[in-house]
C-alpha cells in the first residue's frame, strides 16, 4: 500500500512538471511568434520607409542606359575569350606587382615577356578600345547576384599587367608617349570596370588603378628624357580621386540594396544565413528560434551600414569616426550578422583611401616634375606649386594634413604615411595594418 501510494504521488509530480513545462513551452512559442511578428512588421515598415527616402533602391537603377554599342564590357568579354595564358606566365606577370621595389626585368625574363605579348597583341589592343567606351555592363543586373553572369576577375587582373608591361616595353624604346597613353588607357579601363555597380567590380577595379599608378611612377622615374609639360598636364587632368569615392559610394548603394532585400527574403523564408548558423537539424532550429531577433538586427545592420554609406562620401580623415563600428569595434557579440557585414565595408574604405593617396602623390608629383621643366629644379615645398601648377593642395586622406615632401639635389619623394600614420619615409606594401603593422606609405618618387 505505501509502495502505491508513493508511485501515486510520484505520478501527480511528474503530470504536474510535464503541465508546468507545457505551459512553459506554450508561453515560450506563443512569445516567440509574438516577437516574430512584431519585428517583422518593424522589418517591413522599415525597408519601406528606406524605399520611400530613396536611400533603398534596386541596383538596375543605379546604372544609366548602356548601349551595346557604348559597352566596353562586350570589348572586355573578346579580349577574355582570345587571352592565352601558358604555364609560368602568371609568374612573368606579376614582376610589375612588387610594391616594394622596382627591379629590371632580366634578360631571359624579357625573351618570355615580348613572347606573352605576341600572344595577346589582341588583348591589349581590346582592352585600349575598351578604355574608350562611356559604360560597362557585363552582366543582366535585374537578375539575382547568385545569377548574374560576372567577368572573369583574375584575367582582368593579368591583362592588367600585361598592359603594364607593354607599356614599359615602350617606354624602354623610347616610346614614351605611347607607353604614358597606353597607362592612361589602362586606368581609364580600370575606372570603367567600376561602372557597373557592384562591389567586386570597383574592388578589382582599384587593385588595377593602383598597380597602374604604381607602374606609372616607375615608366615616368626611368625615362632617359624629360617628359614635356604638355604630357604631364593631361596625366594630372585624368587622375581624379573623386570620381574613384563616388563610384565607392555608388557600389556601397548597390550592395546596402541587395543585402535588405536579400537578407529579408532570406530570413522571411527562414533561410539559413552563410556563417551564422551551423547547418543540419539543429542549425535550422535554431534559425527559426532565432529569427525574430535575427529581424531586429537586419534593421541594426542597415542603421549602421547607412552611416557608413553617408561617411564614405567624406574623405578618410573626416570619416573614420563614423567607420569605427566597420573596424570590428563596439559591435555587439550577438550580431553575428553585423560582424559579417560591416568590417567588409571599411576594408573597402580603406582601400580606397590607398587610391586616393597614391593619385594625390601622383597629382604632386607630376607637378614638381612640371615646376622642373619650368624652373630647371624641383620645389623647395609643395606651397611653391601653387597655384601656378596646382589651383589647390591634395591633402593626406588618412591625416587632413600636407603630404610628406622631401627633396635632394636630383630627385624627390612625396607621399601619405598610411593607414597606420606613421612615417615609413615612403616605403609601400601591399599589405596594411588591418594585417598586420607593416610599411604602408603611399608615394610618388624621382630619383629617390
Amino acid at each position: 500500500m505505501g509502495a502505491n501510494a508513493k508511485g501515486a504521488k510520484v505520478k501527480k509530480i511528474l503530470a504536474a512538471a510535464g503541465l508546468i513545462l507545457l505551459v512553459i513551452i506554450v508561453i515560450g512559442l506563443g512569445v516567440r511568434t509574438f516577437l516574430n511578428y512584431h519585428h517583422g512588421k518593424k522589418l517591413e515598415h522599415y525597408l519601406a520607409e528606406q524605399k520611400a527616402s530613396g536611400r533603398l533602391v534596386d541596383i538596375s537603377k543605379l546604372a544609366s542606359p548602356c548601349r551595346d554599342v557604348d559597352n566596353g564590357a562586350l570589348w572586355w568579354k573578346a579580349a577574355e575569350s582570345l587571352f592565352i595564358l601558358e604555364q609560368g606566365d602568371k609568374s612573368l606577370l606579376a614582376l610589375v606587382s612588387d610594391f616594394s621595389d622596382w627591379k629590371p626585368f632580366s634578360t631571359e625574363d624579357k625573351i618570355k615577356l615580348k613572347a606573352l605579348l605576341d600572344r595577346n597583341r589582341k588583348v591589349i589592343e581590346l582592352i585600349v578600345e575598351a578604355s574608350a567606351k562611356p559604360c560597362f555592363r557585363y552582366g543582366d543586373l535585374q537578375k539575382p547576384v547568385l545569377e548574374r553572369q560576372l567577368p572573369d576577375f583574375s584575367l582582368m587582373i593579368q591583362a592588367t599587367r600585361l598592359l603594364i608591361i607593354d607599356a614599359l616595353f615602350k617606354g624602354e624604346d623610347e616610346q614614351i608617349d605611347k607607353a604614358l597613353d597606353e597607362m592612361l588607357q589602362g586606368l581609364a579601363f580600370a575606372r570603367l570596370c567600376s561602372d557597373e555597380p557592384l562591389l567586386i567590380n570597383f574592388q578589382i577595379s582599384m587593385a588595377n588603378a593602383r598597380l597602374l599608378l604604381y607602374n606609372l611612377n616607375r615608366l615616368m622615374s626611368e625615362a632617359k628624357a624629360p617628359v614635356p609639360t604638355p604630357a604631364l598636364i593631361n596625366i594630372m587632368k585624368a587622375l581624379d580621386s573623386e570620381t574613384w569615392r563616388k563610384a565607392m559610394v555608388r557600389a556601397f548603394k548597390a550592395e546596402y540594396g541587395r543585402f535588405c532585400f536579400g537578407t529579408y527574403e532570406l530570413v522571411q523564408k527562414g533561410e539559413l544565413l552563410p556563417d551564422i548558423n551551423s547547418v543540419g537539424w539543429r542549425g535550422r532550429l535554431a534559425n527559426w528560434w532565432k529569427r525574430p531577433a535575427l529581424k531586429s538586427e537586419v534593421i541594426w545592420v542597415s542603421e549602421q551600414y547607412q552611416k557608413m554609406i553617408e561617411a564614405a562620401e567624406l574623405p578618410f580623415y573626416k570619416s573614420e569616426k563614423e567607420m569605427i563600428l566597420g573596424g570590428g569595434k563596439d559591435i555587439p557579440s550577438k550580431y553575428k550578422l553585423a560582424r559579417l557585414i560591416l568590417p567588409r565595408i571599411y576594408t573597402v574604405v580603406v582601400k580606397e583611401a590607398t587610391l586616393e593617396a597614391m593619385i594625390d602623390a601622383a597629382r604632386i608629383g607630376l607637378a614638381c616634375l612640371i615646376y622642373r621643366n619650368q624652373y630647371g629644379k624641383y620645389p623647395e615645398k609643395i606651397s611653391d606649386l601653387l597655384p601656378d601648377i596646382l589651383k589647390e593642395e591634395p591633402l593626406d586622406p588618412f591625416t587632413g594634413q600636407s603630404l610628406i615632401y622631401r627633396t635632394k639635389e636630383d630627385g624627390f619623394i612625396v607621399y601619405s604615411p598610411g593607414t597606420n600614420q606613421k612615417d615609413d619615409n615612403g616605403k609601400m606594401s601591399e599589405m596594411t595594418q588591418l594585417v598586420m603593422d607593416k610599411d604602408d606609405d603611399w608615394s610618388w618618387r624621382q630619383n629617390w
